[in-house]
Formats: structure tokens, sequence, C-alpha cells
């Protein structure tokens, strides 16, 4: 992320802030400008801040005080015998960090530089923050989430991640890897690794017992800061890490099944119970729901572009029929699944409180957004537009709109305090492939641009 910029004749260290920096997100960064990050050379620390921001090439940096120096990113790229030296580095800053009382931050891999002179840069973590939301997950994943535990606070998630670091520097692969930050998170609580000994032969077992201590896979408690400083400095003596041969896998299928079934369990064992007793009570209806499957579809006679704002607007409607008449192959699965799961919750809560408790997000923005008390949440989407990239014979659409989904969980609140929405929303950019299947227009493809939260209050 760091790069050189001058900036009127004078060299400096700049971060891109990126295009989306406007409004309100852009004033928020300018408003931690002066927060510092932390120049560290043991045993002296000093603070670095941001002393402006310019554009350049048509986009906005933030820029300080030069320094030549090399990210951390770049490092994991070295050989593991290589690469060592820095994480002793990057170890000892850290505990002179927590030894000057300085509040621990999370690290991000292209915000940690290793200075030419030996010391170690640590940019400002609260402007970091802000950017770090303002990027989509793919840039984000190997740059923090794939090393950041949330359920860990102050030197147990700085131990954390350079276990997870040093796992990415001996095997290749970051021990856990997912399509979305929860999925990483989760793998992080739950899945089952191969320690780094087994997944890259050849380092030393003391070394694959610390790292796997510090990913919380050990009985020993996780590694502190002084004690990971002291062990890499005994491993830059002994060479644990010379013979390291880089393997790719983290796991074992086997580990990876018991881990998907167990989320999926957890999960959904509520809505698999209400299912159930749903089959039972509308039995008598399977008969007519084949014959609905045999009839033509529902779209018969759309235009391709009926078809695309017939799929999403039936999600305010809850009707799955409608969607799954839209598709083939596959397109939409978990739009559908989504859907079909609410559908059930919805008819079990009217059956036992003569009213569903989720709200069509059409309906409410046409009544012009009201507060939506709990146990009542939100789902459907909203501000849809579908603009036509390519015509026929294989129609392209682009698909914009603001998708709401309930959040999962309670909604205890206190008694003096306005209960939180139980929903979320997101804006949703989508591409959607067309063409014909017995004469009808469907959708073989749907591929997600973006997602960008929104606010719920």
């Amino acid at each position: 992320m760091a790069l050189d910029i001058i900036v009127s004749g004078v060299k400096y260290l700049g971060v891109p802030v990126g295009s989306p920096a406007r409004g309100t997100a852009l004033t928020r960064i300018l408003a931690l400008k002066g927060s510092p990050g932390w120049h560290a050379a043991p045993p002296s620390i000093r603070e670095w801040r941001f002393s402006g921001i310019a554009e350049q090439s048509g986009g906005t940096v933030l820029y300080g005080p030069w320094v030549p120096s090399r990210s951390l990113a770049s490092v994991l790229e070295l050989p593991p015998d290589q690469a060592l030296p820095f994480f002793f580095r990057l170890a000892e800053a850290l505990a002179l960090l927590k030894e000057r009382s300085i509040p621990l931050f999370p690290l991000q891999t292209d915000a940690v530089l290793f200075c030419d002179d030996g010391s170690v840069l640590f940019l400002p973590a609260e402007v970091m923050r802000e950017l770090r939301e303002l990027r989509p997950f793919t840039m984000n994943r190997d740059t923090f989430e794939s090393t950041h535990n949330p359920d860990l606070r102050g030197e147990a998630m700085l131990s954390f991640a350079l276990g997870a670091l040093l796992y990415r520097e001996i095997t290749g692969v970051f021990p856990f890897q997912g399509e979305s930050s929860e999925d990483i998170h989760e793998q992080m609580r739950k899945l089952e690794i191969l320690s780094p000994a087994e997944a890259a032969p050849g380092i030393s077992a003391e070394a694959s017992d610390i790292i796997m201590a510090a990913l919380s896979r050990a009985r020993r408690g996780a590694p502190t800061l002084d004690e990971w400083a002291q062990s890499l400095q005994a491993w830059q003596k002994d060479g644990a890490l010379r013979r390291a041969s880089r393997g790719g896998a983290t796991t074992t299928p086997q580990a990876v099944q018991r881990f998907q079934r167990r989320v999926f369990w957890e999960k959904n064992w509520r809505t698999a119970l209400i299912i159930a007793a749903v089959v039972i009570v509308v039995g008598a209806g399977v008969g007519s729901i084949l014959k609905g499957v045999l009839a033509p579809r529902v779209t018969r006679g759309f235009t391709p572009r009926e078809v695309v704002q017939a799929f999403y607007s039936s999600m305010n409607k809850l009707d799955q029929m409608t969607m799954g008449a839209c598709v083939i192959d596959g397109a939409g699965k978990g739009e559908i699944n989504e859907v079909t799961n609410l559908y059930v919750i919805s008819r079990v809560s009217t059956g036992y409180e003569g009213r569903s408790n989720i709200v069509s997000a059409a309906d409410w923005d046409k009544a012009g957004r009201p507060p939506i008390p709990p146990p009542q949440t939100l789902y459907g989407v909203t501000g849809l537009s579908v603009k036509q990239e390519q015509a026929e014979p294989l129609p392209v659409f682009l698909v914009s709109y603001d998708k709401w989904t309930p959040l999962p969980g309670g909604n205890e609140t206190a008694s003096n305090q306005p209960a939180e929405p139980r929903y979320d929303g997101h804006s949703v950019q989508d591409r959607v492939f067309m063409k014909k299947d017995r004469g009808d227009w469907v959708i073989f493809r749907i591929d997600r641009l973006r997602s960008d939260p929104l606010p719920t209050k």
C-alpha cells in the first residue's frame, strides 16, 4: 500500500486513500490524520504521523515523512530463512510497544514497514482501520483478515497474528482461508489444521509447536511477545526454518468436512427443525407443488429485463418459486435458499403469532422507512436498477440495488436504550448473464461485483 510520492519537490511516504474516499468517509480520515503511528528502533520509539493529503494521478493520497523501507507483505514472499530476521525485528518492536504501555492494535501487512536502518514503522492504526473499511474484502483478505482473530485482544491478538504470518511464511499459504471474513473467522475458531511441521516438512518441532500454540491449536498457552522475540532470535541461530519445504495444504479433506458439518448445524439447526415441522403440516400440498414444478414457467413470455426484475423483486415477496423460474445452472442458488428459509420461518411465525416478523423491504421503503421494532426484522431489495450491457442473443445486465437482510441473534437491549435494528444493509452490484432455455429467457450466471455496508440508523 505504501509508496513514494513527490509533493512540492519533496519525497514523502504516501498511502493511497482510493477513489471511494469522498464525503463522510474522507471527513473521518481527515479527522484522524493526526493520530500517531509508531517508529520503533529498540530501545527507542517515537511517534510518526501523516503530515498532509494530496491528489496524485487522479487519486487521494495521505503522506508523511519518507523512510526507505519494505512492507511486511513483501517479506512474506521471501524464503523462510531470509524472512526470519524481519520477524524477529517485528516481535521485538511489538514487545517495545507493550513495554511502553502503548495501546496494542491489529497488524495489517501493508501497514508495517521494515526500514532500511533496522527500525520498524507502524503506520497510524486508526487511519488504516478507516482505509480498510473503504476497501473490498478481496483487498483485505491477505493483508488483514487472514491474520486477525476478532475474538482476541491485546497481546493475545498479536501473538495469533504472528503465528498466522509465520505459518504463511513457512507453508506458503495462510492457515485460515475463505471467501468472506465470517468464513475465515469461523475457521479460526473451529477448523482443525495441519501443524507447520506436517504442512512443510523440515522445520524444527519446537518452532512448529510454538506457532500452533499461538493459533490456539495446542495445550500450552499462546507465547507472549517477549517469548516470540526470544524464540525468533534463537531460530535464527540454529536455522530452525532453513530446511522448510513449502507444501501448500493446511488441512485434510476430512477435517474440512467436519468443520463444514459443524458450522452448518450450528447455523441451521433451528431452521432444520422448522422446515421439518412445516413439511409435516403441509405434506398434503406436495402434489400441488409438483404440479407447479411441471407446469410452464411463470416467466413464460417475459423479456430478458422482465426476468431480471422478477428475480430480484421476488425477494420482497419471499417468492422462491418465481425466483427459481428465473434461473438455471445453479445461478442465484444462495439467494433462493435464503428466501426459502425465510419463507418457512415467516409461515411458522404467522401460524403461531398471527403475523410474520419479516417486513418486506419494498413495503418499508414505500412507507418512508419507519423504525422496525424487535422482534420484527427486514428483508428484500430497494432501489433496484437494471441496465443492459449486452444485447441478445446472450443478454448481459448490470444490476444495482440495496439489499436488507435479518441479523442473527437476540434483540436484548437495556431498558432505557432504544432497540438496535435487527437487520443489515448492503449496496450491491451484480452482473447478470442470460440465455434461452426451452423457449424462455433465464439467468444462468450472476457475478457479484461489490457489496458495501449501508448504515442502518
